[in-house]
This record gives C-alpha cells, sequence and structure tokens, in this order.
C-alpha cells in the first residue's frame, strides 16, 4: 500500500532550543503542509530525556514551527485537508528511524484525547500493511494496565512502534 507523504528535510538541531535541557534531541525534520488554508512548516522531532544514552526508547512528536516562539506548536490545526498525507509523512519517518536504529523504541501520544484518538483510527486503517517485522503497542493508563498490542476497539493513551 502506499502511503502519501511529504519529504522531508534535516534541520541543525542548534536551531531549536526549546525543552533542550530537558530532553537530548536525536533527529529533527521539516516539511510543509499546503492546501486551502495556506502553507505551514511542520517538524518531527524525536529526543529522549536528558543524559539517558543507555536508553532505547524515544519520543517522537511532531506539529507546527512557530517561527516567533521558535517552538514546536502541537495544538495548531491547519485544517488544509491533508491529515492522512501528514500522518503518513510521520510513519515514513518512523519507519526509517527504526530502520536506522533497529534496537528502539518510539513512543507518541496525541497533545490531546481527540488527538490520540485520530491517530489510533488512522494506525487501525492501515493495520493490515504494517510489515511484519514492526510491532504497534498501544498504552492503557487506566488500571495500570500499561502497553499492550495494538489491536481495534481497545482505547489507547499512547502508542509504541518498534522492530520485532
Amino acid at each position: 500500500m502506499a502511503v502519501a507523504r511529504y519529504d522531508t528535510t534535516p534541520v541543525d538541531s542548534r536551531e531549536y532550543t526549546g525543552y533542550s535541557e530537558f530532553v537530548d534531541i536525536l533527529d529533527l525534520r521539516k516539511f510543509y503542509s499546503q492546501g486551502r488554508n495556506g502553507k505551514f512548516e511542520l517538524r518531527i522531532i524525536v529526543t529522549r530525556s536528558k543524559g539517558n544514552w543507555d536508553l532505547d526508547l524515544f519520543n517522537i512528536g511532531f506539529g507546527v514551527w512557530d517561527e516567533t516562539l521558535q517552538i514546536i506548536d502541537d495544538s495548531v490545526q491547519t485544517k488544509n485537508d491533508d491529515m492522512p498525507k501528514i500522518l503518513g509523512t510521520l510513519a515514513d519517518y518512523a519507519l526509517s528511524f527504526l530502520k536506522k536504529y533497529p534496537a528502539a523504541g518510539l513512543y507518541a501520544e496525541g497533545s490531546t484525547i481527540s488527538r490520540t484518538r485520530l491517530y489510533q483510527r488512522e494506525i487501525a486503517k492501515v493495520l493490515s500493511y504494517v510489515p511484519p517485522d514492526l510491532c504497534i503497542y498501544g498504552l492503557v493508563k487506566q488500571d495500570e494496565v500499561g502497553f499492550i498490542e495494538f489491536k481495534r476497539g481497545t482505547n489507547f493513551d499512547a502508542f509504541l512502534l518498534s522492530r520485532r
């Protein structure tokens, strides 16, 4: 299944100073959403807790780049009718990242409950196309269940993608 995506380009992580006192930035990419509401620069960022170089658990985030504040704003809605292409770009990047770092786990969580549900619906749509060497887990915080293999019909609070 071919997924529509935008091309990404690397960004020097020294350009992004937000939260650098708390996290190490492993990778930073940018791409552009173009649609009925204009052109928006979006960024993908991969981080891990500051100084935890022994851990292979990373956070992947994305959002609209706020040039004025020099931050990635994950609350902005572009409303450019290209959400599948944006999420396709994020998924394509995540797969490339895991090829480069096969022992890594990528943690993702929506900035709101509704965004997390959106991501869950989009994952469910492509679940049958996920390569067999990849695992998608969902986090269930209720009753401290923890991470379980992703399955349709379960409400998750976050996601973890890794190689088997």
